[in-house]
């Protein structure tokens, strides 16, 4: 029996939710597909799977076991890594990589020190895209780290074999920027219990929900603006998630019906996502919101802008509503719908959420991404050691 083909994931894992961890973890619910992607990978016995991630916290290189794989944690600065262009990182998770020796490696993220050590490589890899920091970045003025951020991504998107996204929004932001017709569509998953529960909207203290950093690229000033209006000024809005200095200023002069939640944990989420008579969306960029396939699992309308990966889940007037930016008007309208009738809001929830679950799955995730090596690995071979080059 052949041996297994060895698979490096370059990520930026949330090690405490390993099995039994150690690891501190982060105020409020670390949104990230990665917990559900290792578990469906775990049976996955024609491949020998090594995730590779950094931590500030740990003082010398060391090596985990959890879901028959292995997480591989290297040391890494707090501060000034963007300036060095990730130097140290990058040594280090080549090093690391000479050690594995891995068929093929799959970086996730284009942002960081993620993409640029998936494609200087050197070897088969996948690119799996998940903010597009050269489409955000044109919203306004960039930090210098962000233009870094940017720069190494304009490098990465054009270097790698394989780039996957999870929304054709950012499939044709990719393909604007790169000139690529290449990119392939892969659902990002959601985390398990998120099907586990209902949605049951709260019938005596309607409330709409915004989940994501308050900035200007989500659309805060939007939000505040709209439930300042006189006929929103009755329904409550809840605002979940960290608070940006622009944000902070929306804050400072936002309404009483308007109240800051601040960062809470998944199972907070989970909790005013079944309460919630709709989740509204005013985002000006995004390759898709993670709330948003959250909220189709549970069954929960959506009122959204039509600027980002999000729309691909929702049908116009069947479960939620697509509404531009400009009409503050037609937002006021769609959320009054939800508030003056829970049953519409219950109902509308309803439309494609069984197959919303059935895609968003992260079973489904894992199959996919097993399918696209298994396919990588039939058409490249290795010329020589740490060199991979296509047939």
């Amino acid at each position: 029996m052949a041996a297994p083909k060895k698979i490096a994931i370059l990520a930026d894992f949330p090690l405490h939710c390993l099995p039994e961890s150690q690891f501190p973890a982060p105020t409020g619910h670390y949104a990230t597909w990665l917990p559900q992607l290792a578990r469906g990978f775990e049976k996955a016995e024609e491949f020998e799977l090594h995730w590779v991630t950094l931590d500030p916290l740990t003082p010398q290189p060391t090596c985990l076991k959890a879901w028959s794989q292995s997480f591989h944690v290297l040391p890494t600065w707090k501060r000034g890594r963007a300036t060095t262009l990730f130097w140290a990182d990058r040594r280090a998770i080549q090093r690391k990589l000479q050690e594995i020796q891995p068929d093929l490696v799959h970086g996730w993220g284009n942002e960081n020190i993620w993409g640029w050590a998936t494609v200087s490589s050197q070897r088969p890899h996948i690119l799996s895209v998940q903010g597009l920091l050269g489409v955000y970045g044109e919203l306004g003025r960039q930090h210098l780290r962000e233009r870094l951020m940017v720069w190494i991504e304009r490098f990465v998107l054009q270097k790698a074999q394989i780039i996957t996204t999870e929304s054709p929004w950012a499939r044709e932001r990719i393909q604007e920027k790169t000139g690529r017709n290449d990119i392939r569509l892969v659902e990002y998953g959601v985390a398990d219990p998120f099907f586990e529960a209902d949605y049951r909207p709260d019938p005596n203290h309607p409330f709409a929900l915004m989940v994501g950093t308050a900035d200007y690229r989500k659309g805060i000033d939007v939000a505040v603006k709209l439930f300042c209006r006189p006929a929103q000024q009755n329904f409550r809005l809840k605002v979940v998630g960290g608070v940006s200095p622009y944000g902070e200023n929306w804050k400072k002069g936002s309404p009483a019906n308007v109240e800051w939640l601040g960062r809470k944990t998944q199972r907070e989420i989970i909790d005013l996502l079944v309460r919630a008579r709709c989740l509204i969306l005013p985002t000006r960029a995004d390759v898709c919101a993670n709330v948003v396939k959250e909220a189709r699992v549970l069954g929960l309308p959506i009122v959204a802008s039509p600027h980002g990966g999000h729309t691909q889940y929702i049908i116009e007037g069947k479960n939620g509503f697509i509404r531009s930016l400009s009409s503050g008007e037609d937002w006021e309208i769609a959320i009054s719908e939800f508030f003056h009738d829970p049953t519409k809001a219950v109902s509308m929830g309803r439309f494609l959420r069984a197959e919303h679950r059935r895609i968003l799955r992260p079973q489904e995730t894992a199959n996919h991404f097993l399918g696209i090596y298994e396919e990588m690995l039939k058409t490249r071979k290795r010329t020589y050691p740490g060199r991979h080059n296509l047939k």
